[in-house]
């Protein structure tokens, strides 16, 4: 995706272009100091790439909204975002209704223009008729720890991997506590950490010494306790679009901690399996979590898992979902003989057992949304990857 950002204000536009630099989703940048006619905002079209327009409202907002309506009728592979937009219910209206996407808000962090971003490709990929080009990710969140996500995350990508002809991935995002290596058994020099801190150089060679694999899921394996590594967002968001690259579907295992990292994976997830035990204590935190998804503005995404279900529950399904405020997608049952045995042997659940069934149904959700295999993605070189199509009136800026 290609940003362009509409300002005089070059204290504003410097601001932009790191905050845009830290997305890790963005190519290249267009810096236009005025405000374009109409024919030179309609070129951006004949780029052929979907573009997201920052315009500064400050300097003159009747023509901003002139602008805005011209990029909603005539470029439809172009979301525009508002800043500086005034306050009152007027200067509102008349935002929604020129077809701004998103209004960013004054002051804006990082978090608040990697939500524009992500929040604007998916609504030109939705007007596109069609979904992103990258695969598809599912996020598991334990509500609490100990609830038993990791091992859904595990199994429920290895049910996966049966059912597709592509290797799926799972990313064993929890630095301090994952469990992938123990579970799967995995023999290997090189973990997750290794792929962090190699991120911005990441490329097929040095990604195929990375992966495991382990019954046709290929696996970025959890690291040995890390309790005191700190490790930048960006280089999570690096590996994950290089995953989403290269995968159809990309499971990821979170730790729950709802760290900045956590929040940015869950903004790209297509799906973010909310995982919880059917405890009082478990619920608990998992309405917090949901309230907090919520003001994230994440909630339309979240799948509820109940976890180790057996007869002993004393909540009704109704209830825990009345307590929660969400549909309980599928109910996981109590099975330790099951997770044993695959422990034991490294693989995964037994799929005809209890346990294993409804595993089945996560995976088969995983697996389904995928419209047949990819096609494999031409490799770009460096300067082709930054390349910007030359438009009449703007001058590209590269990152």
């Amino acid at each position: 995706m290609i940003a362009a950002i509409i300002t005089t204000d070059a204290s504003l536009r410097a601001q932009l272009e790191s905050s845009l630099e830290a997305t890790g989703e963005i190519d290249s940048v267009l810096i236009i100091p005025e405000y374009p006619g109409a024919s030179d905002i309609r070129s951006l079209e004949e780029a052929h790439e979907k573009h997201i327009a920052f315009i500064d409202f400050r300097e003159d907002a009747e023509r901003a909204i002139t602008l805005a309506g011209e990029i909603s009728r005539f470029c439809p592979s172009v979301g525009a975002v508002a800043l500086n937009v005034g306050t009152t219910q007027t200067d509102m209206i008349a935002v929604v209704r020129a077809g701004i996407c998103e209004v960013l808000p004054q002051p804006f962090s990082n978090r608040d223009v990697a939500t524009a971003v992500l929040n604007v490709r998916r609504k030109l990929d939705v007007a596109a008729g069609s979904t992103a080009a990258d695969g598809l990710v599912y996020a598991f969140l334990p509500a609490k720890p100990g609830s038993g996500a990791s091992s859904l995350a595990v199994y429920s990508a290895l049910a996966c991997a049966s059912h597709s002809e592509r290797h799926p991935l799972l990313l064993d995002f929890d630095i301090r506590l994952g469990i992938t290596s123990f579970v799967l058994k995995l023999d290997s020099n090189n973990s997750i950490m290794d792929a962090l801190e190699n991120a911005s150089r990441m490329d097929q060679t040095l990604w195929d010494q990375l992966v495991c694999e382990r019954d046709n899921l290929h696996v970025l394996r959890s690291a040995p306790a890390e309790f005191g590594a700190k490790v930048p967002m960006e280089s999570f968001q690096a590996i994950l679009k290089w995953a989403r690259r290269e995968y159809a579907i990309v499971a990821v295992d979170l730790p729950g901690t709802m760290e900045d990292f956590e929040i940015a994976t869950m903004q790209q997830a297509d799906t973010v399996f909310l995982v919880c035990g059917p405890d009082l204590v478990g619920l608990h935190m998992a309405r917090q979590t949901v309230q907090r998804l919520h003001a994230l503005n994440l909630l339309d995404r979240v799948s509820v898992l109940l976890n180790r279900v057996d007869k002993g529950t004393g909540l009704s399904i109704r209830d825990i979902e009345g307590i929660l405020g969400l549909p309980v997608r599928v109910t996981v049952p109590s099975d330790e003989r099951s997770i044993r045995d695959a422990v034991e042997e490294g693989t995964g659940v037994n799929p005809k057992s209890i346990l294993g069934v409804q595993i089945e149904l996560i995976a088969r959700k995983m697996a389904g949304n995928v419209n047949g295999p990819a096609q494999p993605r031409p490799k770009k070189r460096f300067v082709e990857f930054f390349s910007v199509p030359q438009s009449k009136g703007l001058d590209p800026w590269r990152l």
